[in-house]
This record gives structure tokens, C-alpha cells and sequence, in this order.
């Protein structure tokens, strides 16, 4: 059969939209499979199985399972992360970082795939590191969620400060799941008080209010990601 050159787009699109829609089925079921299973009972084989998908097409979007795991733990945590941008205006900054933590433990607590991906006492690092470390992805949603509301003394490199003081919360959270699967009440009040008690060193008791709907700042060009877009920015 001859294919014009005008068939041959809509072919090439279809073809594509089949080979992302198998790779979210991929996802979707590997999820499903952490609610029941530990993360090194699962193989590739097992997970494309479960999705209906033929291995040979499993191993194709995905080589390893350890790079499904990275994909999934990616938008696991992005979600998350989301997460600090609903959070209510506050008085005090510190009200906004007790907020954040109630909201993840709250997202852990409902997600059992979460819980292994990114808190799992056996979970690979690099797994871990997908998920909670690139980009300073919690730590940069704190920081905008903060942005919001206050206005924020200049800092070298805000993000990391605000990623380094979950990286504490993170091990209180981790301790947790490793003894009871959950990131228990007892957790989260530990992680509050190190990661507040951290962020006090580097901020100030008051900070200066941003009204709700108000105009917020551009990021001081003293600051490492002053160069970032307003996207960015938050």
C-alpha cells in the first residue's frame, strides 16, 4: 500500500498516543501493585501483566524496573508538591511550614506507593532521589508557598534552605514508615519542631506579611535562582 505523505502524520500520531497511553497503563499499575506489594517483590514482567501490555513493550518504555520506579516516584512527588501551593494564608511563616507537613503526611498516610517510593526504609537511593531530591522539588514548592505570604530576607539560595529543612522532616517521616508503615502523629510533631527549629537560624521571628491576591516580589538578583522565570517564581 502506498502511503501519502498527508497520511502519514495522523499514522505517526496514533501510534504515538498508543505508545503514552501503554505507558501510563505501565505506571498505573505498578502504583497499584506497591498498595499490596513491597517494592522488591515487583518485577517489569509482573507489572506488564498486570497493565496488559506485552513485556517486549514494557521493557521498551521502560529498560529497567528501577527506571519505571524513578518515573512513577517523579510524579508521585510532583503531585505532592503541589500540595503547599493550597495551603491557607497564615500570620506566621512557622503556622505555613507546620501546614506543609500535615499536608504530606496526610498525601504518605492515603498512598502506600508514595510511602515506599520516596520514604521506604529498602527503596534505592536514586529511587528516593527522583522523587524528593531533583530539582529541590519539596523544598522549592515550600519556598513559593512561603513567597506567597511573606516577604523572605535575601538568602543566597532560599530553595535549598527550604529543601535541606524537609531533608530533616524526611527522617523523622522515614523512621516512621520503617517501624509502623505510616508516618504516625508522634512523626510529624518530631519533624516540626527540628525542621522549625532549623528554618529559626536563618529567618527572622516576624516576617513581613504579603496580603492575600497581593503583588509578590521578584526574587533578589543576589540570590542563586534570581535568573529563574515567574513561572518559577511561583
Amino acid at each position: 500500500m502506498i502511503t501519502t505523505a498527508k497520511s502519514r502524520p495522523p499514522a505517526r500520531k496514533a501510534t504515538q498516543a498508543r505508545g503514552r497511553a501503554r505507558r501510563v497503563e505501565l505506571l498505573e499499575a505498578a502504583r497499584a501493585m506497591l498498595g499490596t506489594q513491597n517494592l522488591h517483590q515487583i518485577g517489569m514482567i509482573a507489572v506488564a501483566e498486570t497493565a496488559g501490555i506485552p513485556a517486549s513493550s514494557a521493557y521498551h518504555f521502560f529498560p529497567e524496573i528501577g527506571d519505571l520506579w524513578k518515573e512513577l516516584a517523579r510524579i508521585l512527588a510532583a503531585a505532592q508538591a503541589e500540595l503547599d501551593q493550597r495551603i491557607p494564608h497564615s500570620e506566621e511563616w512557622e503556622t505555613v511550614v507546620e501546614r506543609s507537613l500535615e499536608c504530606h503526611q496526610r498525601a504518605f498516610n492515603a498512598d502506600r506507593a508514595a510511602r515506599q517510593l520516596m520514604l521506604g526504609p529498602h527503596t534505592p537511593p536514586e529511587i528516593k532521589h527522583a522523587g524528593c531530591k531533583e530539582n529541590f522539588r519539596f523544598g522549592t514548592a515550600l519556598w513559593q508557598a512561603m513567597r506567597r505570604q511573606f516577604l523572605l530576607p535575601g538568602l543566597a539560595d532560599s530553595r535549598e534552605l527550604f529543601f535541606k529543612a524537609l531533608l530533616i522532616a524526611d527522617v523523622f517521616f522515614s523512621l516512621s514508615v520503617a517501624e509502623q508503615d505510616r508516618v504516625s502523629d508522634e512523626a510529624l510533631a518530631e519533624a516540626k519542631l527540628a525542621t522549625i527549629a532549623y528554618l529559626r537560624a536563618y529567618l527572622p521571628t516576624r516576617l513581613a506579611r504579603i496580603e492575600e491576591g497581593g503583588e509578590i516580589p521578584p526574587v533578589p538578583a543576589t540570590e542563586a535562582w534570581g535568573a529563574l522565570s515567574p513561572a518559577e517564581q511561583g
